[in-house]
């Protein structure tokens, strides 16, 4: 089961081999309000019951990190999200067959401006760094840069 959320809405993804081809299919099991915090009965009608622990625990998950959020400076979520994007940009671009130059000068542009930032900046001892998921799933990256979007938004 995977949990999608797409804008304002939380899809409850069924994945499952596909018996005709063998591939790997998903389905939309149920949808709901991503601002609801419980297993609406909705929801549950359409899960079984692994399904529906696994649903409870991933919005636990899902507000324990919007409170981790809250309590962080933007900036923090920020430097904690880059390593992440930055992989993911890594890996569009490997996939690309062409940039254009304006997006190209951009990345580059942006690239240099980090460089030199994180050059400027003072490194932690190892015993006192940030703590940072080795690989953030794709949602809590989500949340994440919902979470930087919403208070650039405030500026």
């Amino acid at each position: 089961m995977e949990f999608i959320i797409e804008g304002e809405t939380i899809n409850c993804v069924r994945v499952y081999t596909d018996q005709t081809s063998g591939e790997e299919a998903r389905t939309v099991i149920a949808s709901f309000d991503a601002q609801v915090d419980r297993v609406a009965p909705h929801v549950a009608a359409g899960l079984s019951s692994e399904e529906i622990k696994e649903l409870e625990l991933w919005l636990n998950d899902r507000a324990e990190l919007q409170a981790d959020l809250e309590q962080k400076p933007v900036e923090h979520t920020i430097l904690e999200t880059l390593p992440a994007i930055i992989m993911q940009a890594a890996e569009a671009l490997g996939k690309a067959e062409k940039i254009d130059h304006i997006t190209d000068q951009k990345i580059r542009t942006s690239i240099a401006s980090l460089e030199e930032a994180l050059d400027k900046a003072q490194s932690m001892p190892g015993n006192n760094q940030l703590e940072l998921d080795e690989m953030q799933s794709s949602e809590e990256l989500k949340d994440r840069l919902d979470a930087i979007k919403s208070n650039l938004g405030e500026k």
